[in-house]
């Protein structure tokens, strides 16, 4: 896979393969979703690999407190939950997040 994006676009696709549980589980999918991606920064320095976004839980934050005015200081995840109803609809928001985030690293 070329970019984090590439690998959100697997997980969007097949959450329970990736992060597990099922559509009644989306507080933990979410969670491991974050945990999944502090590993894949990880990787990324470890193996000195550039990339666009090496830092996305970082990043993806800083984004959500510059657009959005949520702290992020719990991990964006924490912020997305915090800013929705229901876990279903917070799931729903990462997503639509993550394409806006990407949206403008795209456009740099």
């Amino acid at each position: 896979m070329a970019s984090v994006f590439e690998v959100l676009d697997e997980i969007r696709k097949r959450p329970g393969m990736y992060v597990g549980g099922d559509e009644s589980q989306r507080a933990m999918q979410l969670q491991n979703i974050e945990q999944l991606l502090c590993g894949y920064s990880l990787a990324l320095r470890h193996h000195h690999i550039q990339e666009r976004v090496a830092d996305f839980v970082h990043d993806f934050g800083a984004y959500l407190w510059e657009t959005k005015g949520w702290s992020a200081s719990c991990g964006p995840i924490a912020a997305i939950r915090e800013a929705a109803r229901s876990d279903e609809e917070a799931w729903e928001l990462f997503w639509r997040l993550v394409d806006e985030f990407r949206a403008t690293v795209d456009a740099r």
